[in-house]
């Protein structure tokens, strides 16, 4: 199971906050973006309101994705489709 908040790609916070992917492709994301990236894949995933644990004062997304891919794998996939 692989846990993918939001904020890895919301491009107005900085990397010490927990984004993951460079601003210029960071820009480009959505939510809704991001599950026609995972339907793409072939992934099965699942979505949950949260709160990310470096930012607990705003809400986010969670996406709860079964895959035998790793994290950073799959980040960088993404970032490279965004």
């Amino acid at each position: 199971m692989i846990t993918l908040y939001s904020q890895y790609f919301n491009p107005n916070i900085s990397r010490r906050l927990g984004r993951r992917i460079s601003r210029e492709k960071a820009t480009r994301y959505n939510d809704s973006r991001l599950e026609s990236i995972l339907k793409s894949m072939n992934l099965n995933y699942e979505i949950k309101k949260c709160k990310y644990p470096r930012i607990p004062y705003e809400e986010t997304s969670m996406f709860l994705i079964d895959g035998n891919i790793k994290k950073g794998t799959l980040i960088k996939i993404i970032e490279n489709r965004l």
